[in-house]
């Protein structure tokens, strides 16, 4: 393994700077002090004090009293980042920043709009304005790749942006559809927001909006331009390029990947380095300046290990942890679910539901389903649904929506009646399969018949399965994958345990929490959003044991909401495991983002008076993220080949290597080369796992070893996903909430009773 992160080390020309400190208790100080002094001054505020390097050599006003600070000191590296930050776009003139903090450019050379179709003939004028190019980020991020050897790498993050310069009554005389679009303004003015609104209508030279800051109702088609992003393109391009989209979809995918996937970013960095080191050094100070000296790999020396390559996990198919797969499918056929002895739901009830026009096509899909798939060459569904889950004659019944001769406009309506009709003669049912044409499937929210039909079952009690149409009449070879997926999230919806893994337990019980939020309005110009907070509850050994959803509130009383439904999550599990005397518990926090320390020490306090001193309980609070810029390169992972393809997940780190990042922060790669599923696809983002400083169990290789095994706990797909389920399960669950607020009359209410156990949002 030759290991890599995707930045610099960076060589400081002194271990002391001299800064002037000022003593600023209150942060609400400091912007009429940058105003006054920002020519003449640089400030940072950490801690109460504020940081003041001078940009000139003799500043007329003078902020604080000049001290020598020391490097290595953890504060003064912040405000040496900070520095950094701002030195960075003065040191690149060639490079115009779109963004300072971090510093973000735009490639200049390649372009993969016009490169792609530049030999293509009787081309439409207006592809000449969509725009695709590398967006580049140089971000300082303070690391500690062994414990005491605190440094700043300058990290190089990749990606790339998307712009759309075409006139939007141009867009519109092409026959593009660009409602619900969003735009922005072409020069935003001082104080106003880039993000304009969404597009209502397009009429007598304005772009009218349906939603908007500040009650902006319209402005000047030629004050605009529409947003940049994948949705935007498909919609224009698919229109003007008409059959030719795919084929450049196709040959986009591969220039994108000459810049994204593994070799891609590693020939960057490269570039990158000459780059850095011409420019360097890079004066901070008057005494400090700093030179990018190499790339930042990653070793372990002596018997300090910054790297590690823990062991894949065992998929468990009964409560004594003996029967046991290294693949959840086998696993499946062989032994059969977890709970196999305790499914309370041997002969179950499920409702099939599609549309009258495909009746016949379905109807021998859920044979197929139920049966077992046996035409092909070592197949992989041969037991079907009912062998393989160990269920005695599930029952399978079929309502036909009659949708011939129906308008667009009506299509919900016909699926609401149809379904409420049926629902008040049998509404007992353990699940509902809903198959929906490709082109309904893609409709808005509001006229979406999967989403209004979910929403209706949902509301009697019963979860929902969606399929599309295309692809349950795939060929049976493809067929059986897909009905892998299928079987194991609608055998978890109705309440199963397709298996869990071999965490060992280290206390009396263990719990872990998912925290998580969903914002209801939709909008990106509502200013007071509502949201839920979403409590998914594991035991340590990955049994799920419940979801809660919170109450309605605002984004300042999230905290608060959270604090009490954890307490209230934990009283219920108190009860439900009779916790005894003397009990050791621990309780194991992932939250997407970083709690505060105020929101920690509630959360605590609360649980601890709810439970009272009976049992003693260990906390661990885990930020568990992948919104950072780190990636993970092992240039000695040359990746698989299947067939004359080219190889796939070239220089990707194999799933389940933990890398140090900082004394309380780990990088850990949930994906690798065998599930990278294309040569082209990015590089994988590794999750990043941070411990609260206020935790009382700090064991952190064992709770990100957790974390690992939590993503292959996901019971959407066979495969592990690349998030742990108590964050992947929020996130399902948030997306969902969010698109049945479309539907009228929807109230959540179930969710928190009848369907509490069910993973409904599979």
């Amino acid at each position: 393994m030759s290991l890599q992160l995707n930045g610099f080390r960076l060589e400081l020309s002194s271990p002391t700077f001299s800064a002037n400190v000022l003593d600023l208790p209150e942060p609400a100080d400091i912007r009429a002090l940058r105003q006054a002094h920002q020519h003449e001054w640089f400030t940072h505020w950490r801690d109460g004090k504020l940081y003041c390097i001078p940009q000139v050599t003799s500043p007329a006003s003078a902020l604080g009293s000049t001290h020598v600070l020391q490097c290595n000191d953890h504060a003064h590296l912040h405000v040496l980042v900070a520095r950094l930050n701002d030195c960075l776009p003065k040191c690149f003139p060639q490079y115009e920043a779109f963004r300072h903090r971090p510093f973000a450019f735009l490639g200049k050379k390649d372009e993969f709009v016009s490169k792609i179709t530049k030999d293509w003939t009787n081309l439409h004028p207006l592809v000449r304005h969509f725009e695709i190019r590398p967006k580049f980020e140089l971000d300082p991020r303070i690391i500690e790749m062994r414990d005491g050897e605190t440094e700043i790498g300058l990290i190089l993050a990749v990606a790339t942006r998307w712009d759309i310069r075409a006139p939007i009554d141009e867009l519109q005389a092409a026959g593009i559809d660009l409602t619900g679009l969003h735009v922005v303004r072409r020069n935003p003015g001082p104080g106003e927001r880039r993000l304009a609104g969404r597009i209502g209508s397009i009429a007598g030279g304005k772009v009218h909006f349906s939603d908007s800051y500040e009650g902006v109702r319209s402005l000047p088609v030629q004050d605009v331009w529409l947003e940049g992003g994948r949705a935007s393109f498909s919609r224009c391009l698919s229109k003007v390029l008409g059959p030719r989209f795919q084929q450049f979809e196709n040959f986009r995918d591969a220039e994108q990947g000459e810049f994204l996937t593994g070799p891609g970013v590693d020939q960057l960095l490269s570039k990158m380095l000459d780059v850095l080191r011409n420019a360097s050094p890079i004066p901070l100070t008057s005494d400090l300046s700093v030179s990018v000296s190499r790339r930042l790999e990653v070793t372990n020396q002596n018997s300090y290990k910054t790297f590690v390559q823990i062991s894949p996990s065992q998929y468990c198919f009964d409560p004594s942890r003996t029967k046991r797969s290294q693949y959840a499918w086998p696993g499946l056929e062989r032994y059969g679910p977890y709970d196999r002895e305790s499914f309370a739901k041997r002969t179950p009830r499920v409702l099939v539901v599609c549309p009258d026009s495909i009746a016949g096509r379905v109807g021998q899909a859920t044979k197929l389903f139920r049966d077992g798939i046996t035409s092909v060459a070592k197949p992989v569904f041969e037991k079907g649904f009912a062998n393989t889950f160990h269920l005695v004659n599930p029952d399978f019944g079929s309502l036909s929506i009659p949708l011939f001769g129906a308008e667009q406009s009506a299509i919900v309506g016909v699926y609401r009646t149809t379904l409420e009709n049926h629902l008040a003669r049998d509404a007992a049912y353990d699940a509902a399969i809903i198959v929906v044409l490709d082109e309904h499937a893609r409709l808005p929210d509001a006229s979406n018949p999967y989403l209004h039909s979910k929403a209706l079952l949902l509301a009697n009690g019963v979860p929902v399965q969606e399929a599309r149409s295309s692809t349950i009449t795939s060929d049976p070879y493809q067929l059986q994958y897909i009905f892998q997926n299928i079987a194991v999230a609608l055998y978890a919806k109705m309440g199963g345990v397709p298996w869990t893994i071999d965490h060992g337990l280290t206390v009396d019980d263990e719990i872990v929490i998912g925290m998580g939020t969903a914002e209801l309005s939709g909008s990106r110009f509502e200013k007071r959003q509502r949201h839920i907070g979403i409590t998914t509850v594991f035991r340590g050994d990955g049994n799920y044991l419940l979801s809660n959803l919170s109450k309605e509130c605002s984004f300042e009383q999230y905290p608060e909401v959270l604090r009490d439904s954890t307490r209230d999550v934990l009283k219920e599990i108190k009860q439900r495991n009779a916790w005894r005397n003397g009990d050791r518990v621990r309780v194991v926090f992932h939250a997407f983002k970083p709690l505060k320390d105020v929101e920690v020490a509630d959360i605590v306090k609360s649980c601890v008076d709810e439970i009272g001193n009976e049992q003693v309980i260990e906390f661990a609070f885990l930020t568990v993220s992948f919104d950072h810029p780190f990636k993970l390169i092992d240039t000695a992972q040359q990746g698989r080949t299947k067939g004359k393809g080219a190889a796939k997940g070239v220089f990707v780190p194999n799933r389940g290597l933990m890398c140090q990042l900082g004394r309380f922060t780990r990088l850990l790669c949930t994906n690798g080369p065998t599930l990278i599923k294309r040569s082209t696809s990015p590089l994988p983002s590794p999750v990043l796992v941070h411990l609260h400083k206020e935790s009382t169990y700090r064991d952190l290789p064992y709770l990100t070893d957790q974390v690992l095994k939590f993503t292959s706990l996901s019971w959407r797909s066979t495969l592990p996903a690349e998030r742990p389920v108590t964050i992947y399960y929020s996130e399902l669950i948030a997306e969902l909430l969010a698109r049945l607020q479309a539907v009228p009359g929807w109230s959540p209410a179930i969710l928190n009773t009848k369907l509490r156990t069910s993973k409904w949002f599979l």
